[in-house]
């Protein structure tokens, strides 16, 4: 089985546009560009905000002969801050100004002009372009990208089972991610006091001082193996760490720069990589290899996102401690699962099979 949109929630198609490339080797080469806006079947709620509705973005490079040459998708929220049209149209001109310089099929050389385009566009923007063009020169070479960067080559991806603020925990679902930072979280803490885990706790920092003196005795109870955003303000990050020695602390929201990596390495004992908020796998590796560095913990994580960049992510699960990409259960048929492999018999990037 493969990811496959699902049909009742998807409403409306806005075409951005083309632009047409003019130069030598890529006369005819399009970038197409379209928003499909999509209704989750069922919200999805975290501590500052609930989720209903995201924009499908997708980026087609069309050659001259009608034929798609690279292809990425992406999902916007505007919870995060995420315009899908703004994207689109981000998207449509970034790529137009790629195929009119030289070198692209080259990742070292993609990177280089990405990483010089993000004071001009968002993160999101890059990633969808770079997963064109990553898919695009991957073709050409004939190779899955994860092969032709060299990267190991991914074996069974293993993941979170997460559970948004008021849905029902599994009892027999292991590991489970849990969404915190609501008026329930005590009582939740209280029912996973005994429960074998392991156990993930991702507040997305919802608690201040009071909150987490409040919750503090249950989660030295409870002792899950990972603790994610637990607060708004860093200066607690040390109590927060000092209380719960076994647990890993790990900082998500905010991690989108080497800074930001080196921030986290610091304050903290790792970081959830999420390549929407880095601007593609390129620099994304980048991060993860350097908290490898530092020897601190690496989650690989996601938004709610489709199926095509969650598997360009996992590429990248070999380099991870923790692998939190289940985020296309909700845009997609599919019913959630504990894992699943990528295949790369085709060249590009690889699709999700179960």
């Amino acid at each position: 089985m493969t990811g496959t949109t699902t049909g009742t929630t998807t409403t409306g198609t806005t075409t951005i546009g083309t632009g047409t490339a003019g130069v030598t080797g890529r006369v005819g080469l399009q970038a197409d560009v379209a928003v499909v806006p999509h209704r989750l079947d069922r919200p999805f709620r975290i501590s500052h905000m609930t989720i209903a509705t995201v924009d499908r973005v997708r980026l087609r490079l069309i050659g001259s002969c009608g034929r798609v040459r690279g292809e990425g998708e992406i999902a916007a929220d505007l919870g995060y801050g995420q315009d899908g049209p703004a994207i689109a149209a981000e998207a449509r001109l970034l790529a137009g100004e790629l195929t009119r310089a030289s070198g692209t099929e080259a990742p070292d050389r993609l990177g280089e002009l990405l990483a010089g385009a993000a004071a001009e566009f968002s993160a999101p923007a890059r990633m969808l372009v770079e997963m064109a063009f990553l898919d695009r020169a991957a073709r050409t070479a004939g190779l899955p990208v994860w092969r032709l960067l060299d990267l190991p080559e991914p074996g069974p991806v293993r993941l979170l089972h997460t559970v948004p603020i008021d849905e029902e925990i599994p009892a027999a679902v292991r590991p489970v991610k849990i969404k915190l930072g609501g008026p329930r979280d005590r009582e939740v803490l209280r029912g996973l006091v005994g429960v074998a885990g392991p156990v993930v706790l991702d507040v997305n920092r919802g608690w201040g001082r009071a909150e987490w003196e409040e919750v503090r005795p249950l989660l030295q109870q409870v002792a899950p193996a990972v603790l994610e955003d637990p607060v708004r303000d860093d200066a607690l990050l040390p109590e927060v760490r000092a209380a719960l020695p076994g647990t890993t602390v790990l900082l998500d929201e905010g991690i989108d720069s080497r800074a930001a990596v080196e921030r986290a390495a610091r304050t903290a004992d790792g970081a959830n990589v999420k390549l929407m908020r880095f601007g593609g796998l390129l620099p994304g590796l980048d991060a993860l290899r350097h908290l490898a560095g530092r020897g601190t913990a690496r989650m690989l994580g996601c938004f709610l996102e489709p199926p095509r960049s969650i598997a360009y992510a996992a590429q990248l699960a070999g380099l991870c401690d923790w692998t939190d990409l289940d985020g296309h259960f909700w845009l997609c048929d599919d019913p959630p699962v504990l894992g699943y492999r990528l295949d790369s018999s085709r060249p590009g990037i690889p699709a999700i099979r179960y």
